[in-house]
């Protein structure tokens, strides 16, 4: 019998380049509350460690977004 070939969880966006990060309130509102497969993993995370980490993402992997993420717009995002 020939082996199963393994498929894919699913796929996901690059962050090289995505224009997604443009709007600060995106990837705020993904992180904070999840989106489709991306579980909300801002509820184990403070709103300063949710907007270092965006703002990370938006500082490397080819982004060069400079208007910082700030720990006020993650906690007016939260539920």
């Amino acid at each position: 019998m020939p082996m199963a070939k393994a498929r894919p969880a699913g796929t996901y966006p690059a962050l090289a380049g995505d224009q997604n990060l443009a709007a600060r309130a995106i990837p705020v509102l993904v992180v904070v509350n999840g989106q489709r497969g991306m579980p909300p993993i801002g509820l184990m995370m403070n709103d300063d460690q949710v907007a270092a980490v965006i703002n990370y993402v938006r500082t490397h992997f080819g982004n060069h977004y400079q208007d910082a993420v700030t720990s006020d717009e993650v906690k007016s995002a939260r539920p």
